[in-house]
């Protein structure tokens, strides 16, 4: 009676549970889960199984079967140990169109007599292990075209000794994440590249390089690696094509946290992004007068040393950046007009920042200087970070400067200073009314009475005399009264 009730209370049903859950996990990799379902057709000492293998074919060794062709494995797990086993003199394996299998148990070892291996078909599995393959001692074929493989390790092309070629393309190879850099830095020579017969042909499928041709991408990170400046680190971060099909890489190097006082001399070419935050960096002339550095499009600067950025006036990289980030520096001012024309003359910039520098709050520079913010507020993207420097000046100390007014700065009792630039206008616009007055008087003059008038003065005498122009009319005879709008004088010792 004990026992009869422990069969009918939910203990009891738990523990059914657990076996049946535990069988399942023991069976999961068995090749004999699914006999009922399975198909195998024997011609002399090809086998073709579909769907499984039927339970005469694993029953006992199989020594007569050399040719085995596995279709539509229907698990996610497959037993080579077993395989193995079941048939000892197997020299041509073939997994086809087996969609769910992701894994695989055991491995072939020393005594594996294949020498050809086939996959087609795979659309679950991402990557064949290596241990799998690496100690079949006469492997000399693989094909592993049309799957789903997206990562391959070295030891599946170096492991066999005798593997002659493999094939790989028409799979969805993944460039981007580490998975083939080993393939980058082998030479084009290489044993390795040689085995893989449909190298030139392999596209990248994943992510950011897709389309791209593989051994393009594999050409770009071997030649980043080998030209990544020290301590930096290097990343290709996309690759883009030119209209004449170049693959171009971006690639971003990474230099911050590494305690430099200078910037690296050289960059890998193609190099687009440049991050040099929390550095000792106080100067920025080796960045933009390098001429490594041209084709850098972003450059971060954050929490260096940087008092000033007057290099950047003038220079060709100023006008065709896309990102540069100053924060968290020394600057206390900028050339606002070389910001401005900078500004103006590049259609690729994108984001500046300035925040967080202890920017100097007088009358001289704010007003520019917060003309400069507003104006290009679209671009300089951390307004509310860019405050004065602390002071005692509660009217400044910490103000943002874009939305400050400016009495804060240039009271009624302080005259705003005249720059030397326009002392020199001033002066060069009296000039002009002189010179603009003098050929007005002199119009009117000639005008009014027909006559031009010089001076000229000889040795021992001097003479002073009006004469007609060409084509005035000409002069009535002297009187008393024309002497003196007229005279001819002529004084001799």
């Amino acid at each position: 009676m004990v026992l009869s009730l422990c069969t009918v209370v939910a203990p009891g049903t738990q523990i059914r549970e657990k076996n049946n859950t535990f069988s399942l996990v023991t069976r999961t990799c068995s090749l004999t889960d699914y006999i009922s379902s399975a198909t195998c057709v024997q011609s002399h000492y090809r086998l073709i199984c579909r769907g499984g293998f039927t339970s005469n074919w694993l029953k006992a060794i199989k020594y007569e079967i050399t040719h085995l062709r596995i279709m539509e494995w229907p698990g996610e797990c497959f037993n080579i140990d077993r395989l193995q086993h079941h048939f000892p003199e197997i020299k041509i394996l073939e997994f086809i169109n087996c969609t769910t299998l992701k894994t695989f148990k055991g491995h072939f070892d020393s005594s594996c007599k294949i020498e050809k291996l086939i996959m087609h078909g795979m659309l679950s599995l991402w990557e064949l292990p290596a241990e799998v393959v690496v100690h079949m001692p006469e492997l000399r074929e693989m094909d592993l075209r049309k799957n789903m493989l997206r990562h391959l390790k070295e030891p599946v092309l170096v492991g066999p000794r005798r593997l002659e070629r493999i094939h790989l393309s028409e799979n969805t190879w993944d460039c981007s994440d580490g998975g083939l850099d080993w393939l980058a830095m082998e030479p084009d020579n290489s044993t390795v590249k040689r085995r893989i017969a449909d190298y030139y042909d392999l596209v990248c499928y994943q992510k950011l390089y897709r389309g791209k041709p593989l051994h393009k991408v594999m050409d770009i990170i071997r030649t980043m690696r080998q030209t990544c400046p020290e301590p930096c680190t290097c990343m290709m971060t996309h690759v883009v094509s030119d209209p004449k099909g170049a693959v171009i890489p971006l690639i971003t190097v990474d230099c911050s946290k590494k305690g430099m006082e200078e910037p690296p001399s050289a960059l890998p070419p193609s190099t687009t992004t440049l991050r040099l935050e929390d550095n000792k960096i106080n100067t920025i002339r080796s960045v933009v007068h390098n001429p490594r550095y041209q084709k850098l499009a972003d450059l971060y600067l954050d929490n260096n040393s940087i008092t000033a950025v007057k290099e950047l006036e003038g220079t060709d990289w100023f006008s065709s950046f896309r990102v540069l980030s100053l924060r968290g520096n020394l600057l206390k001012q900028i050339p606002v007009y070389a910001f401005d024309k900078a500004f103006q003359q590049n259609n690729n910039i994108m984001h500046v920042f300035l925040g967080h520098n202890p920017w100097r709050c007088d009358c001289h520079f704010i007003p520019r200087f917060q003309g400069l913010l507003l104006k290009y507020k679209r671009v300089i993207r951390d307004l509310p970070d860019i405050r004065c420097s602390e002071s005692n000046d509660k009217k400044t100390s910490f103000v943002q400067i874009s939305i400050m007014p400016l009495g804060n700065v240039c009271s009624s009792e302080v005259e705003m200073p005249i720059s030397t630039i326009n002392i020199v206008n001033l002066v060069l616009l009296g000039l002009i009314f002189i010179i603009v007055g003098r050929f007005i008087y002199d119009w009117h003059r000639f005008k009014t009475t027909g006559y031009k008038y010089y001076k000229y003065c000889k040795v021992r005498s001097c003479e002073v005399s009006t004469s007609p122009s060409s084509d005035a009319i000409p002069e009535p005879a002297p009187t008393e009264i024309e002497l003196t709008s007229a005279p001819r004088l002529r004084i001799n010792p």
